[in-house]
């Protein structure tokens, strides 16, 4: 390959070098912890796989050898194949946070029509080349239906954002905005790459778009509590509704801060701020990185909890209130106590979100008067 050559790669290779980086960001922090962003996490091995194909279809391609021809042949089967799976991949994210159901992405098939249809192009290829073709001189020709397979992929991207608009009070304006202009870019960049032959700028765009979504909406979204950095109350809500259809078994507890409101009312907000702050560190060292700890809203908070022994989530609350006792960062901290329930859900049991938050409130609410009742 000449220098000539690789400069013609330049965007593919930083774009794979961007997308690495990101990777191992996420494997670092361990953001892999819910469906929504498996298959975020998918689509990134995806482009990157597609970065690098892209390059080596383009590297075989005029070099007359009968194994460049295998090679060139090859890597163009896997573009025309990966390209769909990308465009299903983001509309799978897409619907997926917009309905919360691995099942009805199931049933559509995770949108890999455009896949199945490319696949089977593909084959029939080999005996007649609709798809592509080869010349004597190992030079990349598109065939006369490729272009179905590419209306197919357009098709798929348009209804990502026809779906986001009609569903737009599911999500927030920031996503909506972002699948709209995730969707432009790529589809403009691919109009552009078909009439400018030799011009590699596709996927370089949505890796872009990719860097871009995950802080906008994976780290700068609705995940986190703006003063706690503890899950927010819709992202905890994603979990539960995640772990609820994978029918998988867990413990959830609520906690529910007592005279907070003294703290307020007789030092300040500022006050009451640090108090939050700080007994949102105790219980996320407590409960630990591998359980889900969030602030649903002023002074209540709900973890989930992977283990499912009622008692060692009940010691859970000894820990806390040890840790409130040896704390010397805050004096306000001290002032207040806590009221806590915990309750074991089972997978085989038929439940929703909003039974799960009814039974641990209750749960809370019985320990808040057995703490009055001892005053």
């Amino acid at each position: 390959m000449t220098i000539e050559q690789i400069h013609m790669f330049d965007n593919n290779i930083i774009s794979f070098l961007l997308l690495a980086i990101l990777l191992i960001v996420i494997m670092i922090k361990k953001d892999i912890y819910d469906y929504p962003r498996k298959l975020f996490y998918r689509m990134i091995i995806i482009n990157m796989i597609l970065l690098i194909v892209e390059i080596l279809a383009w590297a075989f391609d005029g070099i007359d050898t009968q194994s460049a021809l295998v090679f060139n042949y090859a890597f163009n089967c896997a573009l025309i194949l990966m390209e769909p799976i990308m465009a299903s991949m983001w509309l799978s994210y897409v619907d997926y946070k917009i309905n919360g159901s691995i099942d009805r992405l199931k049933k559509r098939l995770y949108y890999l029509h455009a896949s199945i249809f490319a696949g089977v192009l593909l084959i029939i290829n080999i005996f007649k080349p609709l798809a592509f073709t080869l010349d004597e001189n190992n030079v990349y020709h598109r065939g006369p239906l490729l272009w179905f397979s590419l209306i197919f992929v357009f098709g798929l991207v348009l209804y990502t954002v026809i779906l986001a608009i009609k569903n737009r009070k599911k999500i927030s304006d920031s996503m909506i905005i972002f699948i709209t202009v995730f969707a432009f870019l790529p589809v403009l960049a691919s109009f552009i790459q078909m009439f400018v032959y030799g011009l590699i700028l596709t996927w370089s765009m949505v890796a872009l778009g990719i860097v871009f979504a995950y802080y906008l909406i994976e780290m700068a979204g609705n995940s986190k509590d703006y003063l706690t950095s503890l899950y927010s109350r819709k992202k905890i809500e994603e979990i539960i509704r995640e772990k609820l259809e994978n029918k998988e078994s867990f413990s959830a507890v609520m906690i529910d801060l007592e005279n907070f409101k003294e703290v307020n009312d007789n030092y300040g907000h500022s006050a009451g701020d640090s108090v939050l702050v700080l007994f949102s560190r105790i219980i996320f060292v407590t409960f630990g990185k591998k359980n889900f700890v969030s602030r649903i809203g002023g002074d209540e908070f709900l973890i989930i909890c992977n283990e499912v022994d009622i008692n060692i989530i009940n010691n859970y609350k000894n820990l806390i209130t040890e840790a409130i006792k040896e704390s010397k960062d805050n004096q306000y901290i001290k002032t207040v106590g806590f009221s806590y329930g915990a309750s074991v859900f089972d997978s085989d049991k038929k439940l929703e979100f909003d039974d799960i938050f009814d039974i641990v409130d209750d749960l809370m609410y019985k320990n808040k008067a057995e703490n009055k009742a001892k005053l």
